[in-house]
């Protein structure tokens, strides 16, 4: 890991640490999500930029944007080759200073220029020491862009209620886990679980989310427009049978280290490698339960909630 930008001061802190994570990233949408980011106000924030090792990284133009719209508070940090992202999650940890660490795509934008304050404000007041909000899900077409009624998770209520049993279940049995660009968490216990799944899993960096899940971590809901997410790109959402299998071979990976650490998920762990389709599992005729309740949701309900299409617009245009 080379760190291509210093801080003017190497002592200062901040709110939070947004770690924007690139790999071969357009940059037109980049650019969009750094300025979601410096329109932020009511807290303190650096900004770590971490690459994974994109040929030809356009640092100098990223580095002329900052100079242009006089950002200071911010550093570099790339790899040398493409690691997968939990490696250059850790890297971005590594060297972030914030209270809390918010990781962010290309693509994905903090919601309004009060977004960060407010899970701040929830986190601090509430006690959390992770938490996520609502994502909201559009995609781009040219000039055009959509708004559509989704997000995850699928069932909001174990959060709404704070029923941590609830939530347990609908993480580690029916995996109806929240997108990984809504989260933010302490950095030193972000860092620690990154850690903890480091060269077992290779891309998908929420997966330490599961794992604190089935540490009887608590998962605080801050239940305002947290980010806009793009819905029709990035790694969960590939198409190819080749990131589908290494999705796959991530979630293994998951799971593996919680039956490591909790012998109680044993017979849990076995029934998502081998007998999922069992129709007498107790395992299933839950999963199949809490599913077909998501069909009522989304047939019936709407997850958009006081969504401004003029936050977006004023991004992208």
């Amino acid at each position: 890991m080379e760190t291509v930008n210093a801080y003017p001061g190497d002592e200062q802190h901040y709110d939070v640490s947004l770690c924007v994570l690139t790999y071969r990233p357009n940059y037109e949408k980049l650019f969009t999500t750094l300025t979601s980011i410096i329109r932020q106000r009511g807290c303190s924030y650096e900004i770590v930029i971490a690459d994974d090792g994109t040929p030809d990284f356009r640092q100098e133009e990223i580095e002329q944007w900052m100079d242009a719209h006089h950002v200071q508070d911010y550093c570099i940090v790339r790899s040398a080759k493409n690691q997968g992202t939990v490696r250059n999650v850790m890297n971005a940890y590594t060297v972030a200073r914030g209270t809390y660490v918010k990781p962010i795509s290309p693509g994905d934008y903090l919601y309004s220029d009060t977004a960060l304050a407010g899970i701040v404000h929830f986190m601090k007041s509430e006690g959390y020491h992770i938490a996520f909000g609502r994502s909201c899900y559009y995609s781009r077409d040219g000039e055009q862009f959509h708004i559509y009624n989704g997000m995850q998770p699928y069932q909001l209520r174990p959060y709404l209620e704070r029923d941590a049993s609830a939530a347990k279940e609908a993480y580690l049995l029916c995996q109806d886990y929240a997108v990984g660009a809504s989260f933010m968490g302490e950095r030193t216990l972000m860092a620690s679980y990154t850690a903890l799944i480091l060269g077992r899993v290779v891309y998908a960096e929420d997966s330490a989310y599961v794992v604190m899940v089935s540490d009887d971590i608590l998962l605080g809901f801050w239940n305002q427009n947290f980010v806009w997410y793009e819905s029709d790109s990035g790694i969960s959402n590939g198409r190819s049978i080749e990131w589908r299998a290494r999705l796959v071979a991530d979630n293994h990976a998951t799971l593996t280290i919680i039956a490591e650490r909790h012998a109680e998920f044993a017979d849990l762990y076995r029934w998502h490698m081998e007998q999922r389709e069992d129709e007498n599992s107790p395992y299933t005729k839950t999963l199949r339960a809490y599913y077909a309740e998501v069909e009522k949701i989304v047939h019936t309900g709407s997850y958009l909630q006081d969504v401004d299409p003029n936050e977006l617009k004023k991004l992208i245009e």
